[in-house]
């Protein structure tokens, strides 16, 4: 394995398949020393599977990665490996151990140790004070690292991988995502005094934001369907010539229910002014019964907030949500459901499913209340019909209704839970990444279900990354960026299309 002096790492023809997927289909790429390179794509476009190969976490299928040091191949690849090779990936959701001190993480494996090799406690925390000095950090040594706000984990992260471990290829998957524009500032300026002071490092990072990449990055490569499409010089392109790259070409068909949606009766929801957390700073629409609205935008535009807003999770919230014609306050989600709203969060796991329990218990919880008697005792036989429905009518795999939920796969559980958002007969229903997690055989049923099963009823208001399954399914699409809706788009209408979409949502001005 050779590699030329000038380059940090190269990827050489990498190829990683998992079943019935080829992820990432013979890309080549090199970064330089003393380059801040960007990766950028859509979702599923193959850089975070890329990237776990650079870092070992992945193996290769075929193909190799070089570094000065050594490389990463097949047979011969692992995180331990990687590291030795001076590879580290700071990732979107660091891996420290939330009930330990800052400097206790910062050091895990490699305490210093005093002459005698005994631990010593006084150099640790000496020397995570520098640390948390050079990143400009408010934390101390002592703090308790699951006590601090995720930037700031993500920092001290980046700060082990750099002033630490010493690590001279640093991969960033989207450690940006969760930073204000003023931590975002300060890293860029970090990242080149670094590259100033050790001109052999490397930063490759990974991002959703055409405007992050082009104000931090010298160079940045596209991925598309698992392949490096280009690699461009950021100084002599535009946001819309890199938005162009990524999206591709496009083809502008469209996957219509209806052609232009109308709807004659009153709406079901009206939101005025409405203002939630620190990311949504207005926002107003109105949503029929019957419809599939989309909030499209990136981590941060307001959408996620707002989605959180319309179930009581932002019990701050300012400005007037009308339901039928009548005011709601949505100060809790026990408020929302008494007011038919039901809600699919992002993270099903930790926030949806109940662990340990059977499919049973889980399809029909929602329904509950009208699944017992006077006397407070379950009507065993309708809890098994409901759930029997359930599990019919959307194909659910399961062996059974008694076994538990934590052997079903991710699609089977999402459609479990989609089945029972129906029982509390909603007037609103808030869909969350719907499909996130979920296998490519699953979505098709999941997409289905959303668009003629739960909006036959009920208004649906659904959020998802992907620019395609917005525009399958959905009447309109509001696109969400710093705050506020800056462009509306509906079915029939020109710019209802994957290109408009994506381009709307990073900004970048394209022709009404």
């Amino acid at each position: 394995m050779t590699l030329d002096p000038s380059l940090s790492f190269a990827v050489q023809g990498v190829t990683r398949r998992f079943p019935g997927v080829l992820a990432v289909d013979s890309v080549d790429l090199d970064v330089r020393k003393g380059e801040i390179h960007g990766l950028i794509g859509k979702n599923g476009a193959g850089k975070s599977v890329l990237v776990s190969m650079v870092a070992g976490l992945l193996a290769p299928s075929q193909g190799q990665i070089v570094t000065s040091r050594g490389g990463l191949t097949p047979s011969q690849s692992g995180p331990s490996r990687a590291k030795k090779l001076g590879i580290a990936l700071v990732t979107q959701e660091p891996a420290f151990a939330a009930d330990l001190s800052v400097a206790d993480n910062l050091f895990m494996g490699r305490h210093p140790a005093s002459r005698l090799n005994f631990l010593s406690p006084a150099i640790t925390r000496r020397q995570s004070s520098e640390v948390i000095a050079q990143l400009g950090l408010r934390a101390r040594p002592e703090d308790r690292m699951g006590d601090l706000p995720l930037e700031t984990q993500q920092l001290l992260a980046f700060g082990r991988a750099v002033f630490i471990e010493k690590a001279s290829t640093i991969l960033l998957d989207e450690i940006t995502a969760s930073l204000t524009s003023e931590r975002k500032d300060s890293l860029l300026k970090l990242l080149r005094r670094l590259i100033v002071e050790q001109p052999d490092l490397s930063f490759t990072l990974i991002s959703h934001h055409v405007s992050e990449v082009m104000g931090f990055t010298d160079r940045v490569s596209v991925m598309r369907d698992g392949e490096r499409v280009a690699t461009l010089e950021t100084s002599k392109t535009t946001a819309r010539e890199l938005a162009d790259w990524i999206v591709g070409d496009v083809a502008r068909t469209e996957i219509n229910y209806t052609d232009e949606p109308e709807f004659a009766s009153p709406p079901v929801l009206t939101v005025r002014a409405l203002k939630a957390g620190r990311s949504l700073s207005q926002l107003d629409f109105q949503l029929h019964r019957g419809e599939v609205l989309g909030f499209a935008g990136l981590e941060g535009s307001g959408k996620d907030a707002a989605i959180e807003a319309l179930y009581g999770l932002v019990p701050t919230y300012s400005g007037s949500i009308v339901m039928d014609g009548r005011d709601v306050r949505l100060r809790s989600p026990k408020m929302a459901q008494t007011a038919g709203v039901s809600f699919l969060p992002k993270h099903r796991e930790e926030q949806a499913v109940i662990q340990n329990r059977s499919v049973l218990e889980n399809a029909i919880i929602a329904g509950l209340p009208v699944l017992t008697n006077r006397l407070g005792f379950v009507r065993r036989a309708e809890c098994e019909a409901v759930a029997r429905s359930i599990v019919t009518r959307l194909k659910v795999k399961t062996p059974g209704l008694d076994v538990p939920i934590d052997g079903l796969s991710g699609g089977n559980k999402q459609k479990i839970l989609l089945g029972r958002l129906s029982l509390t007969a909603p007037r609103l229903v808030l869909l969350n990444e719907p499909t996130r997690g979920v296998d490519i055989s699953a979505k098709p049923d999941i997409l289905k279900m959303i668009r003629e099963d739960l909006s036959a009823n009920a208004g649906v208001i659904m959020i998802s990354e992907s620019e395609e399954e917005l525009a399958e399914i959905c009447d309109r699409i509001l696109i969400f960026y710093q705050g506020r809706v800056i462009r509306e788009l509906k079915r029939g209408k020109p710019g209802f299309d994957v290109e408009t979409i994506y381009k709307a949502i990073q900004g970048v001005e394209v022709p009404a």
